[in-house]
């Protein structure tokens, strides 16, 4: 099975005051390490986003090979197809500041595939190991409307698997001025992953920190620079291409077998 992925860009970062999408890691725009990071698993990468960060995330998309090589990625690594796409118009001019839902029905819309990855570019320690959960899930779950994450602290709307069977219903919900996601997945078919299932996996919950205000960003360098207990990364304060793929392959060993897409 084929996936397609979304990054989602949107927001406007009225919690956090600057804007997020410009966050640097290392020399590394954040944006493009996720990318990058949808890239092992899907075969085109649809980054939404809003006529405000659009031209930033052009030139950002424009200058990725250059953020591959600075990450040094695994030889075997291709990029994907990478289109930055505006908010769909019934979002984006209707219905005002409406959240990651407008992102995650503009991408479902462009998608080629069926089966889509949707990933916030604000979740900076999302690792190899969930995302391969996440698509091996699906694949196994091919006639779920969604797998979405529900753990002890909540459900991850923001990083999840989504069928373009939920085009139709996320608009109806959009028209009825149903914004939150957690709402709309009421009416969808999910394949819910729970707690149990992540600790089986060995996936950590630094999976799902995201950044939503200046403290959060504290706490990111923070554990930059602590590095994640019992995975063996260190610090990683420089975020040279050896330590990145030190936190992103964190669990899985040295070496890595090549995903199938």
């Amino acid at each position: 099975m084929n996936f397609s992925s979304i990054l989602l860009t949107g927001g406007k970062s009225k919690r956090f005051g600057p804007n997020k999408v410009k966050i640097l890691s290392g020399r590394v725009p954040l944006v493009a390490e996720q990318t990058v990071k949808l890239g092992f698993f899907t075969r085109e990468v649809i980054v939404s986003t809003s006529p405000e960060n659009k031209g930033f995330l052009k030139n950002v998309m424009d200058e990725i090979n250059g953020y591959v090589r600075a990450l040094e990625t695994p030889d075997y690594f291709k990029l994907p197809e990478i289109r930055v796409v505006l908010d769909d118009n019934i979002t984006r001019t209707s219905l005002q500041g409406i959240g990651p839902v407008a992102g995650i029905y503009t991408g479902l819309k462009e998608s080629a595939n069926k089966m889509v990855l949707v990933m916030a570019s604000d979740m900076p320690l999302i690792s190899y190991r969930l995302l391969q959960f996440l698509t091996r899930t699906a694949k196994q779950e091919y006639s779920k409307d969604a797998v979405i994450i529900r753990h002890k602290k909540g459900i991850e709307t923001l990083c999840g698997i989504y069928s373009k069977k939920c085009i139709k219903i996320i608009e109806e919900g959009i028209l009825k001025g149903i914004y939150k996601i957690s709402d709309i997945l009421k009416g969808l078919e999910v394949r819910w992953i729970v707690t149990e299932e992540l600790e089986r996996e060995g996936i950590d919950q630094f999976n799902f920190f995201n950044i939503n205000s200046g403290k959060d960003i504290e706490e990111y360098v923070n554990i930059l620079k602590r590095g994640l207990c019992d995975y063996g990364t260190h610090n990683l304060h420089s975020r040279s291409g050896q330590e990145w793929k030190g936190y992103f392959f964190r669990g899985v060993g040295k070496e890595t077998a090549k995903e199938k897409i």
